[in-house]
């Protein structure tokens, strides 16, 4: 399946910058950007590699999904997340 979405360069750049893998997960407040650590990767994600780092994608959230954007990662920061960047 090939992703249906765009990634926001400033997400692309704070994902290369960190150095980590990433996944977009749900949250009752919407779809969030996390670091692995603080999620797991599962088997049946996509795999987008961005830079030398991997943005894991649920398949079925995939569907519904049109931007990948700042608000995603600002929903883990703001949720007192700390990604290291």
């Amino acid at each position: 399946m090939i992703p249906g979405f765009a990634i926001d360069e400033k997400v692309r750049a704070y994902v290369r910058k960190s150095g980590q893998d990433f996944r977009l997960s749900t949250s009752p407040e919407g779809p969030v950007l996390m670091p692995l650590g603080s999620v797991s990767a599962k088997p049946s994600d996509l795999k987008i590699l961005l830079g030398g780092n991997v943005l894991y994608v649920s398949k079925l959230q995939a569907k519904y999904i049109k931007k990948i954007d700042w608000p995603m990662v600002e929903r883990y920061l703001d949720s007192g997340g700390d990604s290291g960047v």
